[in-house]
């Protein structure tokens, strides 16, 4: 196998585990006991969700059974299905945002990223990957 044909294969790889990855995560987000006790251990009011894809939609209802989701950030500022009962913000809101909530960041491919530019914002103990969550 070529170094081409490898890195072709790696990244293959790769995108498979973040899709298996999230399926068993929109499926621990269905074990509302599970989503409680999180809630209950970080004794949170209330919160953001970071990603207006479907893991991040799924997020925010599991969520709003136990505590108050504020939004949901996303870079392009929507969501991929338009919910009227759901707040959303751009990251820049940031930052004429003054409070200290958590984020859960649910875009896994790109949390490093999103997590830098949080940082700009937020003390890094404040922000939070779902996958690490569970």
């Amino acid at each position: 196998m070529t170094k081409v044909e490898q890195n072709i294969f790696d990244s293959h790889v790769r995108r498979e585990e973040l899709f298996q990855i999230k399926f068993e995560l929109m499926g621990q987000l269905l074990r509302l006991d599970t989503v409680k006790k999180i809630v209950d251990e970080h004794a949170w009011q209330s919160i953001y969700i970071y990603g207006g894809g479907y893991l991040g939609i799924q997020t925010c209802y599991a969520f709003r059974h136990f505590t108050n989701v504020v939004g949901i950030i996303d870079q392009v500022g929507e969501l991929i299905i338009p919910k009227e009962d759901i707040n959303v913000f751009l990251p820049k809101d940031l930052a004429e945002i003054h409070n200290d909530l958590p984020i859960i960041i649910t875009p896994l491919e790109h949390a490093y990223i999103i997590q830098n530019e949080l940082l700009k914002y937020m003390k890094e103990e404040r922000i939070f990957y779902l996958n690490e969550l569970f």
